[in-house]
């Protein structure tokens, strides 16, 4: 059943990202309690600055007499830049916590979902280049935030006791600054989401290119997607653009607001310092020039952090637009089997028992030994591509069938679908009669083990990689019967996530090894490899099928392969 995800939140605090962040309820307080102390050290600031100036001017005072309060002053000015690096070191702190564990509850959640509605290169720059734009919100825009509420009170404070028509005056002229921070965020909010989608459709369309770069150079049309780059990288261009033009704007806007108030604040103050009997002789000698000077230092400091706030918000937007997008993710659940058998057909009564009944089926032992597996009038789609034709197809119990139906047919696809990556249009998926749906995916999943045509690869040994087969490792002898089995290379190899440093034969051995690996210590029933000899020479074949022979005894296997080796062990072919 889905469930309401939390809204977001009208404001630029985004009570989700602080949730979901580990540590990050820690930081908000950290960062108030630094806000409470830099206010401390404005204040302080400000005061010695105003006392040394009228101090040397207005009452003669010589270096000698005014040293300790220099001295003060550099204390003071040390500990904001101290304090400053404190904040930024918990901001990144934050930030990279935030990061991570978005991108590990996307992962997990993406890991749940069907893969065939969402385009690999957008999801590649979400994850990314979208997560990471969280910086600026965590690392200027949240510190700015808490020290635009603390700042501004200390500050009004303080120049109530000294000069209350200057704390007057900055109180009425503070709100502008957040009232017009609201309505120029309103506005680039919608700017950033649009930079954003203008973002992933960039990243998918060079995804799809680089993707499809060798069947363009192989029919010559490489050279002509320069053009369609050209377009989609100068409407990126202007969008990017059109986005800074409102962020310097808006920076302008603030800033005016604020130098029109302080001016105010400047000229009260000058009158009453010039003519100071209108101020009832307070604002007269070296304490009226303090006093002026104080008020005129912290006046600027009332509006600053506020004015910083509303500027960091555009530096954040960007992450904030990709944060949401994370969100919907996160808020999606696949279809619920559950709903449905609960819901009683037209005409027929409810059944109170069914919710009960459909729990007890998902959460009973899901796959049996050797299953039958059914594809009952299947239809796969992926977007922007016409649909896969309908299929119905049965792989028999027990039994090594290989699909050799053409390349784009759909044999990859089958073979996603069976642990829960690819989710039908239309059609079903049983094993046992029992459709997958009704099964815990979970369990399913680990009831099957699959070689991919591309296995992935990550920074490590041969052997690290092949331990990747289990979640909770392996031994070495088992390792090295595995790496031995499929003829892989050394397992003290060092393997790149890219592939560098093996060739693509010895890359699909580490997969197959990884694949023994989890058949030895999982003991599936079910064995799914996509093209697993496709790379190999065929002495190297032929030895590793020898060794393969031995799983494949009561295992229901499907192998999607051409070559004449791989067909020559089927006991049923299947071609559409």
């Amino acid at each position: 059943m889905t469930q309401l995800a939390p809204q977001p939140s009208k404001s630029g605090l985004d009570r989700r990202l602080l949730h979901r962040a580990r540590g990050a309820s820690v930081f908000i307080g950290v960062c108030a309690g630094l806000g409470i102390v830099r206010t401390a050290c404005v204040v302080a600031g400000a005061w010695l600055t105003a006392s040394l100036i009228a101090g040397a001017f207005a009452g003669g005072r010589g270096l000698d007499s005014l040293a300790p309060q220099l001295m003060a002053l550099a204390g003071v000015l040390a500990a904001r830049a101290l304090l400053a690096s404190v904040q930024e070191a918990a901001a990144h702190r934050a930030s990279a916590g935030v990061k991570s564990g978005l991108r590990r509850q996307a992962l997990e959640q993406l890991m749940r979902l069907p893969s065939g509605k969402r385009h690999t290169g957008e999801t590649a720059a979400l994850l990314v280049r979208g997560i990471d734009a969280l910086d600026d919100y965590f690392a200027r825009y949240l510190p700015q935030l808490v020290l635009a509420v603390v700042v501004p009170v200390g500050v009004l404070v303080v120049m109530l006791v000294a000069y209350p028509p200057a704390a007057l005056i900055v109180l009425v002229t503070l709100p502008l600054i957040p009232l017009f921070g609201v309505l120029i965020g309103l506005y680039t909010r919608t700017r950033a989401e649009r930079q954003w989608e203008s973002t992933s459709h960039l990243a998918h369309h060079f995804a799809d290119l680089v993707a499809g770069l060798p069947t363009l150079k192989a029919f010559g049309r490489a050279s002509k997607q320069v053009g369609a780059i050209e377009v989609t990288t100068g409407a990126y261009r202007r969008r990017s653009m059109s986005l800074l033009r409102v962020a310097f704007c808006s920076a302008l806007v603030l800033e005016l607001a604020a130098s029109l108030s302080v001016a105010v604040v400047a000229v009260t103050v000058g009158v009453d310092l010039v003519s100071p009997h209108n101020s009832g002789g307070g604002m007269s000698g070296e304490a009226g020039l303090q006093t002026a000077l104080l008020v005129l230092i912290l006046a600027p400091e009332a509006y600053l952090p506020l004015r910083n706030a509303g500027a960091h918000y555009h530096a954040s937007a960007e992450g904030l637009a990709a944060a949401e997008r994370v969100f919907a993710i996160l808020a999606e659940t696949p279809e619920d089997a559950e709903d449905r058998q609960a819901a009683p057909a037209p005409g027929e009564p409810s059944n109170p028992n069914a919710a009960a009944i459909t729990a007890a089926r998902v959460m009973r032992t899901p796959l049996g030994r050797a299953p039958t597996i059914m594809f009952r009038r299947t239809v796969f789609a992926y977007p922007g591509r016409q649909p896969l034709p309908e299929l119905s197809l049965t792989v028999p119990a027990g039994q090594t069938t290989v699909l050799t139906a053409r390349s784009g047919a759909g044999k990859s696809t089958l073979m996603a679908a069976l642990v829960g990556f690819r989710r039908p249009v239309s059609g079903s998926i049983a094993f046992d009669d029992t459709e997958l749906d009704d099964l815990d995916l979970a369990a399913v999943r680990r009831s099957i083990a699959w070689l991919p045509q591309r296995p992935v690869l990550v920074d490590g040994t041969v052997a690290e990689n092949v331990r990747l087969a289990v979640p909770d490792g392996a031994s070495d002898p088992a390792v090295a019967k595995a790496i031995a089995a499929a003829h892989a290379p050394a397992a003290t190899r060092t393997v790149a996530a890219d592939g560098s440093g093996l060739s693509a034969g010895e890359a699909a051995r580490v997969g197959l090894a990884r694949f023994l690996l989890r058949v030895d210590l999982l003991d599936p029933p079910v064995l799914l490899l996509d093209e697993p000899t496709a790379h190999l020479d065929g002495d190297t074949e032929q030895a590793v099928l020898d060794s393969f022979a031995p799983y494949r005894d009561q295992r229901t296997v499907l192998i999607a392969s051409h070559r004449a080796a791989v067909r020559a062990i089927a006991d049923r072919e299947v071609d559409w």
